[in-house]
């Protein structure tokens, strides 16, 4: 990959993203300064994961006064792969939480969500019979080529394979899409369960063809629960098993900013709460893919779960009577928890 250029999948016109600092940055004439090259990157986290979302940008227009509809290039993994979608489709951000607690929306927010069902999460099920290993490829691969399988796609490969359907998410995102991949940039992250390579759609030019709702369903496949979509003959599974958020992504692209909505992680590294494992974990691994895209020149905004949030979210992934709540905190804490660091990336995007 050449820095400054955008890898596009075939069905997704290229973007240009010219490497220069932000306060350098001109137009045309001395003294006109362009707006700043931003990317976005949506995690993952199940149903209060989107509702997550839903907070984060909604705050960033309220409060802010960013639309990230303008975003370069958008990256989103399981949940966050929905939010993507739904916001490279143009639906207004400051209509997110209105979309989750019921509230009145913009005319382009109605307009758009008029014929589109709500997204509902069968109770999980199980495949009849003795549960076997969802990918004995994977396994396979990973036995005769010891290191050469990630290891959570190698877990994901081990697991009993998922056994609930999940073509509400292909149905609402379908019609959203239906003139195929949006212009600006969007990346799909998921994973193959016959190599456990990750694979972006919408920027992979090896990528098999698949659509907007395809790729989303493939990148929402949680292991073990839903089951895996099959696109060119390839079981497929949740892009969280390689990374919850694939922030590493925006390393090189010369962006003046990337955000980064992480649901999994938290603003605090230890807590007594009984997902203290996970959120650690989580952090970890958006600290080591945010130091990488730091070094390569880009500052990284991260928007992680505060206290309130982290309460409202208790509940569970899965859990949807909890999206109101969540969405209704974030919005209105998530950009107040930040520390100084990120403060001060804020108010450099308020600027301008």
């Amino acid at each position: 990959m050449v820095a400054g250029r955008l890898p596009v999948h075939p069905g997704a016109p290229p973007s240009d993203v010219r490497s220069c600092a932000w306060s350098q940055r001109r137009a045309g004439t001395i003294g006109a300064v362009s707006a700043p090259r931003i990317g976005l990157v949506l995690g993952s986290g199940g149903l209060a994961g989107t509702a997550f979302h839903a907070g984060v940008l909604t705050a960033l227009a309220r409060d802010v006064g960013w639309d990230a509809r303008d975003a370069e290039v958008v990256v989103g993994t399981s949940a966050g792969s929905t939010s993507a979608a739904l916001l490279r489709a143009g639906f207004p951000p400051g209509d997110y939480v209105s979309r989750i607690t019921g509230e009145a929306m913009s005319a382009d927010g109605e307009r758009l969500m008029r014929d589109i069902a709500p997204v509902s999460v069968s109770p999980p099920r199980r495949s009849g019979g003795w549960p076997a290993p969802a990918s004995t490829a994977l396994l396979r691969r990973a036995l005769l080529r010891p290191g050469s399988v990630h290891p959570g796609a190698l877990l994901a490969g081990a697991l009993p394979l998922g056994a609930t359907p999940n073509g509400d998410v292909a149905a609402a995102i379908g019609p959203l899409h239906a003139q195929g991949w949006p212009e600006r940039s969007l990346w799909v992250c998921a994973v193959r369960m016959d190599t456990g390579a990750r694979v972006v759609f919408g920027r992979d030019i090896d990528a098999p063809p698949a659509s907007v709702a395809e790729a989303v369903t493939a990148s929402c496949a949680i292991p073990a629960y839903f089951a895996p979509p099959v696109i060119d003959g390839v079981r497929y599974v949740d892009g969280g098993v390689r990374s919850l958020c694939n922030l590493d992504l925006m390393a090189g692209l010369g962006l003046d900013l990337v955000i980064v909505s992480a649901p999994m992680s938290s603003s605090a590294w230890v807590e007594p709460r009984r997902d203290v494992a996970l959120r650690t974990w989580a952090r970890a691994q958006l600290e080591r893919e945010a130091r990488r895209v730091r070094a390569s020149g880009t500052p990284v905004l991260l928007l992680h779960p505060g206290a309130a949030a982290r309460a409202a979210m208790a509940g569970g992934a899965m859990n949807a009577t909890c999206r109101p709540a969540i969405a209704r905190t974030v919005r209105d804490r998530a950009l107040k928890d930040l520390g100084a660091e990120n403060s001060a990336l804020l108010q450099r995007l308020a600027a301008g």
